[in-house]
């Protein structure tokens, strides 16, 4: 199956799932196992749900500057070329004799900052399925006038995801802005026209649960008056017992990268620290290739993603 870019069919996905209860996460990569691994995640879910067709959103960041995913993809660090060759990857995985075709892949543009990424933003719009722009770091009217600007340029070509206001990094120094309001979540909608907004709920980047406090209640207050549009970032700093009622909260879309990267390194370091000795003391080509430290990282991001669809209601694709 071709990669889903049209506007209407994506926007008909993202329906589809808030009309089940069915929060669709986004899963960013910047390799190839992970990227596979994303696609493993769906097709091993599709197995169990007998549903061949299942939706799964494989992301990436190119010059974010928390973490440009498409500076590290390659050892040139050329974002450019990293995005071309994320493209290129899926359309092998999604190409006739791929155990992956019959998916529903949703390529997304993550964090994506105008005065940084214009390029991609422009001429790779009709690649994705999505793409978030993300002007959250200027002023609030300043913000809209740019989000609302890229919407009028591509207004029906790609699904556009603008953030209210910014949403932290882990760490930062510096006073914590406020939580997105009702009457902030309502204004960014109405005047710039994006398909998906990201409000700011307490969550941040890269924090652990006991850090922060994910505010369900501001959540479910948003939606109640802009609908099933919301978007989460900073999940992994969401308690474990308050990840199955995202859905129900109003987020239709949450995104997840932490805890993939964390769950696959250290599933790399256990391989390597059990077979030091066929690594170090008598090398056995076996264990000094890529093969089994690829594999440890692949299956260990796999199940987690695996552990976000069915906490994200997957099953009721049945």
């Amino acid at each position: 199956m071709p990669l889903i870019t049209d506007y209407k069919e994506v926007k008909e996905i993202y329906q589809e799932a808030g009309e089940l209860g069915v929060a669709l996460p986004v899963f960013c990569a910047e390799d190839r196992e992970t990227l596979e691994a994303i696609l493993a995640s769906a097709l091993k879910m599709s197995e169990e749900t007998g549903v061949r067709n299942l939706p799964i959103i494989p992301a990436w960041t190119c010059r974010y500057p928390a973490r440009g995913q498409m500076t590290l993809l390659t050892a040139c660090g050329d974002p450019v070329l990293g995005t071309k060759m994320m493209f290129s990857d899926l359309e092998l995985f999604m190409s006739e004799n791929s155990p992956y075709r019959h998916l529903r892949v949703l390529p997304h543009l993550d964090h994506a900052f105008p005065w940084l990424d214009g390029d991609i933003l422009n001429d790779f719009a009709d690649q994705f399925a999505s793409v978030m722009f993300d002007a959250s770091e200027k002023p609030f009217n300043e913000n809209i006038k740019m989000t609302a600007e890229y919407v009028d340029k591509m207004k029906g070509r790609v699904v556009i995801e603008g953030a209210v206001d910014e949403i932290y990094e882990s760490g930062e120094k510096g006073e914590k802005n406020e939580p997105t309001s009702v009457a902030q979540a309502q204004e960014f909608l109405s005047q710039t026209g994006v398909d998906i907004i990201v409000p700011n709920v307490g969550t941040e980047h890269r924090a652990t649960a006991d850090q922060v406090n994910y505010q369900s209640k501001r959540a479910k207050e948003i939606n109640n008056v802009v609908g099933k549009i919301l978007c989460l970032h900073g999940t992994s700093s969401v308690k474990p017992e308050d990840l199955s009622s995202l859905p129900s909260d109003g987020f239709v879309k949450i995104n997840v990268y932490t805890t993939l990267a964390v769950h696959g390194g250290q599933a790399v370091a256990r391989e390597v620290m059990d077979n030091l000795g066929n690594i170090i003391d008598s090398p056995k080509l076996n264990y000094v290739c890529n093969p089994r430290r690829r594999d440890a990282w692949f299956e260990a991001v796999r199940d987690r993603c695996s552990d976000f669809l069915k906490v994200f209601n997957y099953r009721m694709y049945i």
